[in-house]
């Protein structure tokens, strides 16, 4: 669905952007800063009709996402970026630290208010399901962005098909499914009963 990547390399997200690389039917775009790699991920999907895409590394490299994210979010434009996370084995868990792997950050937490779904990934298994649920929400609906936050651990493995699991939705996406059947008769009525109506429209219509 898609066939431009926007990435900036970092240690969280080497083997991410080395698969997309590797593959003959996407575009790897490499940009200076990670802002950069979510407003023109936002960018191309306004311009191509195509769902942006963006990866990044952990820490600064998702933080830095945010603006653009938000702008996807308020504006309905489907976008779904990649975080790079420490590997599993360095996650703080429920210890009460606030980090223990390298340039940790709880990117899906931050971003939860402004993405129609935002997951961490903890098993080789629900990488591919997850993908797929992530850019169903993107595109369907109101349009919006996601985050999918990959451990380091994880990128590191191969993925047996045949054994990917079965994946159930998570509590925190969002379908923004809406009935509009009243306030559009409302709408048709004031637009018979006005003389000059000017309509301005966003992304989301």
């Amino acid at each position: 669905g898609t066939s431009r990547v926007f990435g900036v390399s970092g240690g969280a997200s080497l083997h991410l952007l080395d698969s997309v690389n590797r593959n003959p039917d996407l575009t790897l775009i490499c940009v200076h800063h990670e802002q950069t790699v979510a407003m023109a991920a936002e960018a191309y999907s306004r311009l191509s009709n195509e769902v942006g895409f963006g990866i990044v590394t952990s820490g600064p490299g998702a933080t830095n996402l945010i603006t653009g994210i938000a702008g996807a979010y308020f504006d309905s434009v489907p976008c779904v970026f990649i975080s790079g996370q420490v590997s599993t084995t360095r996650m703080k868990g429920n210890l009460g630290v606030r980090q223990i792997g390298f340039q940790e950050t709880p990117i899906v937490d931050i971003a939860k208010s402004i993405t129609k779904f935002a997951y961490t990934v903890q098993t080789p298994e629900e990488v591919l399901p997850v993908l797929n649920h992530a850019w169903a929400l993107a595109i369907s609906g109101r349009p919006g962005p996601v985050i999918i936050d990959i451990p380091d651990d994880i990128q590191r493995m191969e993925i047996d098909s045949p054994k990917l699991g079965q994946y159930k939705s998570p509590s925190n996406s969002k379908t923004n499914q809406f009935d509009l059947s009243d306030t559009l008769a409302s709408f048709l009525e004031l637009i018979h009963q006005s003389q000059k109506p000017i309509i301005i429209c966003g992304a989301g219509i």
